[in-house]
């Protein structure tokens, strides 16, 4: 029971990730430091309850907000997803790893949640942006980092949240492959 309790937390911080790199991995580093939900300490993992990552952490996600017109170009979304999908994993297996040797499975699970969420909330943002004007697209960005921020430390707090985070990234994957497909479908009748 505590391997999948510890599986669902790792994967909500994974999926929150996805959507937004940085303070997810803040709220995990600070979760670890104060021992609430996770410990990391003597584990391979050590590292994400140090007090440079959590700060590290935190600097990174204020500089992505203020730098937010360099970081909404295709290159620098597959850069920001590429760093979810390595802190979402990374994570995931040290939740894991708190409390049981086999954490690789959580390793990649939580790096294929991430890569999920993480592609869904992206192609939801791009399409959300081209709409707002360049205010509304600022606080677009400030909600997600937070939301995701608070999607992690509900997971973290309560482990079986993690299953509704990944499902709502399931669903919100699938419901965008979708549009899109529809969307396609709708122009090759014009042909």
């Amino acid at each position: 029971m505590n391997y999948l309790l510890d599986l669902l937390q790792g994967l909500g911080v994974a999926a929150a990730a996805g959507a937004s790199p940085f303070l997810p991995l803040a709220v995990a580093a600070l979760a670890g430091l104060a021992n609430l939900g996770a410990d990391y300490e003597g584990t391979s993992f050590s590292f994400v309850e140090s007090p440079v990552l959590l700060a590290l952490a935190v600097v990174l996600a204020v500089a992505a907000l203020i730098a937010r017109r360099r970081l909404e170009t295709q290159t620098a979304e597959r850069v920001l997803l590429g760093l979810g999908v390595v802190f979402g994993a990374v994570v995931a297996a040290a939740t894991v790893a708190d409390r049981s040797d086999v954490w690789w499975p959580a390793l990649i699970a939580g790096g294929v949640v991430a890569f999920v969420v993480g592609t869904a909330v992206q192609a939801l943002l791009r399409r959300t942006r081209a709409r707002l004007e360049d205010e509304q697209r600022t606080l677009l960005s400030i909600g997600g980092a937070l939301g995701a921020a608070l999607v992690a430390l509900l997971s973290v707090v309560l482990p079986p949240l993690g299953a509704l985070a990944v499902a709502a990234g399931v669903w919100l994957f699938v419901g965008g492959r979708r549009q899109d497909t529809t969307k396609h479908a709708g122009l090759r009748i014009l042909r």
